[in-house]
């Protein structure tokens, strides 16, 4: 076979190739997220919670906070987290046990679940701050995640101030 017969049938074969796999990925995409990118899945309000991690970091403290649900309870964990010895050392704080019920009522008050895919960029001309990473397992077992430096979701501090006041009254552990 010449080469230019060998071209002419191999050029449709890839030329197909290539449009099957822009089909493919195209429906993959329009299956797994909706049109800003998160997990569709998810919902409009919190209808149950599994875990929940937050985690944030300044110049000088890391405060990580826990709530892990199991059934009618969620446990409510405060930490505190330094560098050493090359890792991580989270140092348990405070915590607290309350209905499940009142985590998922207090998420919905916040618009909990519009906060998926959020990523806050440092601000321009802001020198430090406050950085957050925060991950829930929510809904069936949907994924939430967050994260930003200076640059928080909606009703943000209001959660985190709501964190404060549900441990402010619990005994120091650590």
């Amino acid at each position: 076979m010449n080469k230019s017969a060998l071209k002419k049938r191999i050029v449709p074969i890839i030329i197909g190739s290539v449009i099957t796999a822009v089909i493919i990925t195209g429906v993959c995409i329009m299956l797994f997220q909706n049109n800003d990118g998160k997990n569709k899945n998810i919902g409009k309000t919190v209808t149950d919670i599994e875990s929940l991690t937050l985690r944030l970091s300044g110049m000088r403290l890391t405060e990580e906070y826990e709530i892990k649900s199991d059934g009618d309870k969620a446990e409510i964990s405060y930490y505190t987290v330094s560098y050493s010895n090359g890792q991580d050392e989270k140092v348990l704080r405070k915590k607290t046990v309350c209905d499940t019920v009142t985590v998922i009522d207090a998420l919905n008050s916040f618009d909990f679940t519009d906060w998926n895919g959020f990523h806050g960029k440092h601000p321009k001309g802001v020198l430090d701050g406050t950085m957050f990473s925060l991950s829930a397992t929510l809904n069936g077992g949907q994924n939430l995640n967050a994260d930003g430096s200076e640059n928080f979701p909606k009703h943000f501090n209001e959660f985190e101030h709501w964190l404060y006041e549900i441990l402010k009254d619990c005994e120091e552990i650590g």
